[in-house]
């Protein structure tokens, strides 16, 4: 008896786990097919639908979400419109941050993203808090601004903090990821359908990103080398 019921025990244990994989590899497929459904709407529509906040967060989450205002370059920059031009701000918009790449969403049920920022070679400076909100810079390795993310400090005090840690994380492995690209490494690299769609997405939306002010490295190389005297 007790052999037998071992043995029942042992069978129903392996249909357990066959069950568990069977229901995992099913719920894989069907997401799989969303994405795959998504990508097709996404390249038919030239990048308006398809890839909503669910659809870029993926089964994983983001690696950060939240409400807040978007300026391209930096005000004091914008003063000077002669030589850096005005920004532009979005005004309560949704920032997610999906692997090393920040997406900028009109509404959370917008069908895309307005356009998607690079975090490689990026890094996040935390202003102070002034008038109810608190800025973080989004910097250049050269130290230009190229965009300016506002908080609420009341509803989200906590986001400056929290953004400015992700974008520090996800730049770096951004860089780590370019290195390895260079190199001709990146089939060794293992990702989840979800954050290579993410960056199928960015790839196209990087290129809507509003116009930016002109950069220190911009402006060094307009200037002319002047020619040695013989």
């Amino acid at each position: 008896m007790a052999e037998l019921s071992q043995s029942m025990k042992s069978a129903n244990t392996s249909a357990s786990l066959t069950n568990r994989n069977n229901k995992s590899n099913s719920a894989q497929k069907r997401r799989s097919s969303l994405i795959n459904r998504a990508r097709m709407s996404f390249v038919r529509s030239k990048g308006e639908r398809g890839a909503t906040v669910p659809m870029i967060r993926g089964t994983s989450g983001a690696d950060f979400e939240a409400t807040c205002d978007v300026h391209r370059g930096h005000d004091a920059m914008a003063a000077c419109s002669c030589m850096f031009g005005k920004g532009v701000t979005d005004i309560n918009v949704i920032v997610l941050i999906k692997g090393p790449f920040l997406f900028v969403y009109k509404t959370k049920t917008a069908t895309s993203p307005l356009y998607a920022i690079s975090l490689s070679q990026m890094k996040a400076e935390i202003q102070s808090p002034s008038y109810g909100r608190q800025d973080v810079f989004l910097e250049t390795t050269l130290g230009d601004v190229e965009y300016e993310i506002s908080f609420d400090c009341k509803s989200s005090p906590d986001a400056a903090q929290q953004f400015a840690d992700v974008i520090t994380q996800q730049a770096a492995a951004g860089h780590t990821l370019e290195i390895k690209k260079k190199l001709g490494h990146e089939h060794l690299l293992k990702k989840r359908a979800s954050v290579r769609y993410a960056e199928t997405v960015a790839m196209k939306k990087i290129q809507d990103q509003p116009e930016g002010p002109v950069t220190t490295s911009e402006i060094i190389s307009s200037v002319p080398i002047p020619i040695a005297q013989l």
